[in-house]
């Protein structure tokens, strides 16, 4: 979700030419103050990092699901005080992304796995779970593995089958030969390519703190694991209360798909005119139309319980 990016120019381009764009820390707005901090020990599986906002007593949970390169901070800062006040919000960080649990393979049904296990841990209860971009694969896989414990789910710039091009051509030699180069040799590649632009002023500097902690082979494994995922044939039976937030400028993840996806779930829609990294570029716009989103799938779920 951060550094370097694949994005398209204009209606024509985009079936024919990518550039790369490299994002600006002055363009990005984070929380000066973090929420609290845990990790939570599961069972068979090692501990996972997870930030905590307790919100008002008895209060519905969220669980927030971060995207590709990013971490719980990098995604949601603003986004959990801005939902505390009516959530309890959960944040973790993604196997293999920031202090996420250690993997040997990035695998989605393993995280959507993971988020069953924090759930259990902490005893949460059925959670709204919310994925944005490739974290909205994982929470469509959690809510289809686990409906249990879904009371609802909010997808944000995100599709039920991505465009990674690095599955073809030339970016497949790539793959092919990052996956081969030594360990050493492939961080500093990486960690080169996913550096924004001023990224020594101290924001910069805080965000290559967090991204230094990925697990490089694991970033690699959720690049292909995004373009083999597709939901299509099944998201259609998906029977949580769902919501969808668009953003319309989306260069990653094209609107069109993320539209496509909301017309299969048959989601309730907020379309915000923004591009991909609209959570951390236009936060106050992004967290409105997320709470929201939060607030209708929770009404729906109540709904849905007392007719139950």
């Amino acid at each position: 979700m951060f550094g370097r990016t694949l994005s398209r120019r204009s209606c024509v381009e985009r079936r024919s030419a990518q550039r790369i764009e490299r994002l600006d820390v002055k363009d990005l707005h984070f929380a000066d103050v973090m929420p609290a901090g845990r990790e939570v020990d599961l069972p068979g599986r090692g501990p996972a990092f997870v930030r905590i906002s307790d919100g008002p007593s008895g209060a519905p949970t969220v669980l927030l699901v971060h995207g590709l390169f990013a971490t719980a901070d990098l995604n949601w800062s603003l986004a959990m005080p801005a939902l505390a006040s009516r959530f309890r919000v959960v944040a973790p960080d993604l196997r293999g992304h920031g202090r996420g649990l250690p993997t040997y393979r990035f695998d989605g049904q393993e995280c959507a796995d993971d988020l069953a296990a924090i759930v259990q841990a902490l005893d949460l209860g059925p959670v709204i779970v919310v994925g944005y971009s490739l974290g909205g694969m994982i929470a469509q896989l959690f809510a289809r593995r686990y409906p249990e414990l879904a009371a609802g789910m909010v997808l944000c710039a995100t599709a039920s089958s991505f465009p990674v091009p690095s599955t073809q051509g030339p970016l497949r030699m790539v793959d092919w030969a990052a996956r081969r180069a030594p360990a050493m040799l492939r961080r500093v590649v990486l960690m080169a390519m996913l550096a924004p632009r001023s990224a020594k002023t101290p924001r910069g500097r805080w965000m290559m703190s967090q991204v230094r902690r990925h697990d490089t082979m694991a970033l690699l494994d959720a690049i292909a694991e995004a373009g083999r995922f597709n939901s299509a044939a099944w998201l259609d039976v998906n029977t949580v209360p769902t919501a969808v937030i668009v953003t319309a400028e989306d260069g990653t993840v094209p609107a069109e798909t993320q539209r496509a996806m909301s017309r299969t779930l048959g989601a309730s829609v907020q379309e915000i005119d923004a591009d991909h990294f609209a959570c951390v570029k236009r936060p106050l716009e992004f967290n409105s139309a997320l709470f929201a989103a939060c607030n209708r799938v929770s009404v729906g779920f109540s709904s849905e319980a007392r007719t139950a």
